[in-house]
């Protein structure tokens, strides 16, 4: 009994199911006496006292302290080991700026073995109240480090995952200095080189565009915050899998993010970090992550998270781009679920305006013209007292808001491909529109409205960035199909969309149509996309 050893808070199925729990490690009591499997229990954060006397207090504590160093003196003098190295996967990239490990900063490393035994333990020195939420913090971790592998911290060999790797790409593509020296760690270096060559192009609309955010402005704060680098090595990770169609890199993609998702949360117990940019475009790269395996996830503490960031630092990123890209997948998140947008309908406005009412950088296919249209539609459905009855009032505005988008000037100034991407979207938000309000449609005009959704997106080249942006014009077209071989051709197109694009919510999308095609609609717009659980489908 003394050798036993008791957690800081109840295990996972005690908090659960609200009962009592003996905290006893590996496993509690009340899970082994009422016959059930005990899931164990939620790592916490280095530094943080969550219970006890010391709830509050800083480390080092005092008394603690004292008592230690009591120990040590009536302890027989022997030669001292040498002092304890971190793994090289917990291990930061090599930063000039960072400064030397001390007791006195030890609290920002994060060793879950020595954690395990220590319940009661300080506070960071310089805390942000709003990052000292529960419920926040908890929104971000429970989710990940559930379904995180048990040897999430193991290294991978990076040769063996290079040669893997070198038979489905060339190294001769790398873009900027070696990896070597940009001291990118040794289990990173084959899947971020991947993510240069590979991911980061498809990230925009034009594939070969000069301007690429994720290439001149991510990537650099990536080689200075910890966090964002891994998020890079899990999209990578995952978009591998998907566009290859293979569980290769399945255990690198979680063990990457959760080691995102565990220094993004040291990050946001510093002021001056959370600050950071880096800290921001992680946010981003995570968001990124849950589209790319599928887009079932609830990003609406990424979004809250995001908000509150952006408050903080007063301050925007290059062109405003990462606050931009954030409220489009808000937005788009919202109008096809029940939830409100985090943003509000004036802090896009501002937002757009940073750029000149225009998206900064060529990664979003919406045009923004069209996306204000698509916030208006957004606030207007979540504002009705009732929204399976619109009054007469909703639809006279809706009936507007349709004209305005039938009038709006087509966009001819950058070439056929962005003519045709935006005229697919132009033509899907109507059909959203009309549907989302339950508007009776004459069967011509829906005919034409999909058909002209189908013409554009086949006028795109396939394989190609406009094309692989044309999900969500495609799916709005798809729900109303009803001829075999048009279902079919949609079918092709998202296979092809997600071997060239490499997101696996394309593959999501397809399985919502094959059961719409089926006779499997709900009788709402809103309740089409619940996924399991409390996820969601985001399609963009």
């Amino acid at each position: 009994m003394a050798n036993e050893r008791y957690f800081g808070r109840a295990c996972k199925t005690c908090r659960r199911r609200g009962r009592g729990c003996d905290r006893r490690m590996p496993s509690c009591r009340t899970c082994e006496a009422s016959g059930q499997t005990c899931e164990g229990y939620l790592l916490q954060w280095p530094g943080l006292a969550s219970r006890g006397q010391f709830v509050g207090k800083s480390i080092p504590v005092p008394g603690t302290n004292k008592r230690r160093r009591l120990r040590r003196a009536q302890q027989p003098t022997t030669s001292s080991p040498p002092p304890p190295t971190l793994p090289q996967s917990l291990q930061s990239p090599a930063n000039n700026d960072d400064p030397p490990v001390t007791p006195e900063n030890v609290e920002g490393l994060f060793n879950p073995t020595q954690l395990m035994g220590i319940t009661d333990v300080g506070t960071p020195s310089d805390p942000l109240n709003w990052f000292n939420d529960a419920s926040f913090i908890k929104d971000f971790s429970e989710p990940l480090i559930e379904h995180q592998p048990e040897d999430a911290d193991a290294e991978s060999p990076p040769q063996a995952h290079s040669k893997e790797l070198g038979g489905y790409m060339d190294f001769h593509h790398m873009l900027g200095p070696t990896l070597d020296i940009l001291r990118i760690p040794d289990e990173l270096k084959f899947i971020m080189q991947y993510h240069i060559s590979e991911v980061v192009p498809k990230l925009c609309v034009d594939n070969l565009s000069p301007q690429n955010p994720y290439r001149e402005y991510i990537l650099p704060l990536a080689i200075e915050i910890p966090s964002l680098l891994y998020a890079c090595a899990a999209l990578a990770a995952c978009h591998f899998n998907v566009r290859l169609s293979t569980n290769q890199f399945e255990h690198e993609f979680f063990r990457f993010k959760g080691k995102a998702m565990k220094r993004l949360q040291e990050d946001l117990y510093s002021q001056t970090r959370a600050k950071h940019p880096g800290t921001l475009a992680t946010i981003l790269m995570l968001c990124l992550c849950d589209l790319c395996h599928g887009g079932l996830s609830d990003l609406q503490s990424h979004f809250r998270g995001a908000k509150r960031l952006i408050e903080l630092r007063q301050e925007r990123t290059i062109g405003c781009f990462v606050e931009q890209y954030l409220a489009w997948l808000d937005v788009m998140a919202a109008a096809s679920h029940s939830r409100s947008t985090v943003f509000s309908s004036q802090e896009i406005i501002t937002l757009l305006g940073e750029s000149g009412d225009r998206w900064s950088f060529d990664a979003i296919p919406c045009p923004s013209d069209q996306f204000q249209i698509v916030c208006e539609i957004v606030t207007l459905y979540k504002n009705q007292l009732d929204p399976d009855n619109p009054s007469v009032e909703t639809l006279t505005q809706v009936s507007e808001i349709k004209q305005r988008l039938l009038e709006r000037p087509a966009h001819c100034e950058r070439g056929q491909n962005w003519l045709h991407m935006t005229e697919a979207y132009r033509f899907a938000i109507i059909l959203y529109l009309l549907r989302l309000f339950s508007c009776d449609i004459d069967e011509f005009e829906l005919d034409w409205l999909v058909s002209s959704v189908l013409y554009h997106a086949r006028a795109t080249p396939p394989a190609s960035g406009w094309s692989d942006q044309l999900l969500w014009p495609l799916f709005h077209a798809g729900l109303e199909l009803q001829d075999a071989k048009r279902q079919e051709w949609v079918r092709e197109r998202a296979r092809c969309m997600q071997s060239s694009g490499g997101f696996g919510n394309v593959k999501s999308a397809l399985v919502l149509l094959e059961g719409v095609w089926k006779g499997k609609r709900p009788a709402k717009y809103i309740d089409l996309m619940l996924g399991h659980g409390s996820g969601t489908v985001l399609l963009i």
